[in-house]
């Protein structure tokens, strides 16, 4: 038996049979009863409504068929039959070359199609063990019944599309107020991308946001390893021109950085009151059969939302961020200095490593303060600030703990180590002033407050004993001395 010819709109008739939900459904009485009422009027020993898939022939309906039947595609009579509007009819197979030798064991054939969309997503057909020539008549009720049937899938297909956009509506505000919700910035990326990627039905999102620099970098992703990439201002790319235009773009085998393999992506620039914020992107290994409006709607809501929470949970941090970060020194202030220190000690409590805790504090500042101004104060301890800073390693943190008082997490080093580095910024203190300096390790038994006792009074120790240098506090008995860690 002959195959049918594949039509070049095959991936959009496909998308409307798939958009039916009736592949794989069980039984429906309205087009049972309409099967029946077919097999009973034209006298048919078999009668169905098939739906032809790209591989199959599958049966919604049948008279001598039933729900769930399926065929080979390139045994099927229906297939033939979605080639034209009119009806198909083979009225002796036999005599037919394309049928002679079919595997159902058909004398004869009748099908007209069932449309859904606008596509022809299978047929109403008769058919007969024996040789058969349908009248007009017979053929003009075929057409009805299966108008019938088609009006009954549209009826259908309508109502899924309406609980399909009830549903993706509903989702849609779930995603916005959960956004709403949520402070964390890679906690709210990564819930935008996956949102995105779920609500087009797409295969991965892309989240671009802007830097001071102008700058387009990706922060989050779904289903791609961009992350990290960036995009400079006048860049080709699609997402650098949806940024700069404050414009939708929809492109049909889309490219990522200069690399095809998309079959389709949307960019949606991310507006707030106007402004372009970062970009959306989402994308489809498969080129969709139709150009996913519905989709792109969806993406530009929820883009216009994202843009507000983007620009909430960024305030939020840079105000988070001022509640941590001294005002006149630009470094950690006492808060900050607190939780880095508990972060610490439960990082030495895991991995066994030491840690140093310094305290300093400014010989004779209130003098230097009457002598020269506040002002002069003020640039004393901002210089010295900047000048630590550039002496400390990655893993230090300093901060300015209250007044002319600064403190110094050291974690990793050695007595040796701890002294030496605490010396080193004792020596970089600028004005001719000097500072005195406690050095504390914690001993795993302690807390954080007990050790800033030690330290604090390891820094007494030092201003007794003539300031302008550094005391290294008692260790605890129990307490082993630190090793390179």
């Amino acid at each position: 038996m002959d195959s049918a010819p594949v039509a070049e709109t095959e991936p959009q008739r496909l998308a409307a049979l798939r958009g039916t939900g009736l592949l794989g459904s069980g039984p429906d009485p309205a087009f049972d009863e309409l099967v029946a009422l077919t097999a009973r009027l034209l006298g048919a020993p078999i009668a169905a409504f098939n739906l032809v898939d790209s591989d199959r022939q599958w049966t919604k309906a049948g008279a001598g068929m039933a729900n769930g039947d399926e065929a080979p595609r390139a045994d099927s009579f229906c297939a033939h039959a979605i080639g034209g509007d009119g009806p198909f009819v083979v009225p002796d197979t036999a005599a037919d070359p394309r049928f002679a030798d079919n595997t159902m064991g058909l004398g004869f054939y009748a099908g007209t199609p069932v449309t859904a969309g606008g596509q022809r997503i299978g047929t109403l057909c008769i058919a007969g063990e024996e040789p058969k020539t349908p009248t007009r008549d017979d053929l003009e009720t075929l057409r009805v019944l299966a108008a019938a049937i088609t009006a009954h899938v549209e009826l259908a297909r309508r109502e899924r599309e309406r609980a399909d956009e009830a549903g993706t509506l509903r989702r849609l505000g779930e995603a916005t107020s959960r956004l709403a919700r949520v402070s964390d910035a890679a906690e709210l990326e990564r819930d935008l991308c996956e949102t995105a990627r779920d609500l087009a039905g797409a295969d991965g999102s892309i989240l671009w946001t802007a830097t001071p620099d102008g700058m387009l970098r990706a922060t989050s992703a779904v289903g791609s390893d961009v992350v990290g990439a960036e995009l400079p201002p006048g860049h080709g790319a699609a997402s650098r021109q949806a940024f700069d235009n404050n414009q939708t773009i929809y492109r049909a085998k889309a490219q990522l950085l200069g690399v095809a393999g998309w079959g389709a992506a949307l960019f949606a620039p991310l507006l707030a009151g106007g402004r372009a914020v970062g970009v959306l992107t989402v994308f489809w290994k498969q080129e969709p059969a139709e150009r996913p409006d519905r989709e792109l709607s969806l993406i530009e809501l929820l883009s216009s939302e994202a843009a507000v929470a983007i620009e909430r949970t960024t305030t939020l941090f840079e105000l988070e961020k001022l509640t941590r970060v001294d005002a006149l020194t630009g470094i950690g202030n006492r808060r900050a200095f607190d939780e880095q220190l508990t972060r610490e000690l439960k990082r030495s409590e895991r991995e066994g490593n030491p840690v140093a805790l310094a305290m300093f504090d400014f010989d004779h500042f209130k003098a230097f303060n009457d002598s020269h101004g506040h002002p002069a104060g003020d640039r004393l301890l901002t210089e010295v600030a900047g000048a630590w800073q550039g002496c400390l390693r990655a893993t230090d943190s300093l901060a300015r703990y209250g007044g002319e008082e600064f403190a110094l997490i050291a974690p990793g080093c050695t007595e040796a180590d701890a002294v030496a580095l605490v010396d080193r910024l004792r020596g970089a203190v600028t004005e001719g002033q000097t500072c005195s300096a406690g050095v504390a390790f914690w001993d795993r038994g302690e807390s954080a407050a007990e050790l800033l006792a030690r330290a604090d009074a390891a820094l007494y120790e030092a201003k007794v004993g003539g300031r302008d240098r550094t005391k290294l506090a008692t260790r605890p008995e129990t307490a082993p001395a630190p090793t390179e860690g």
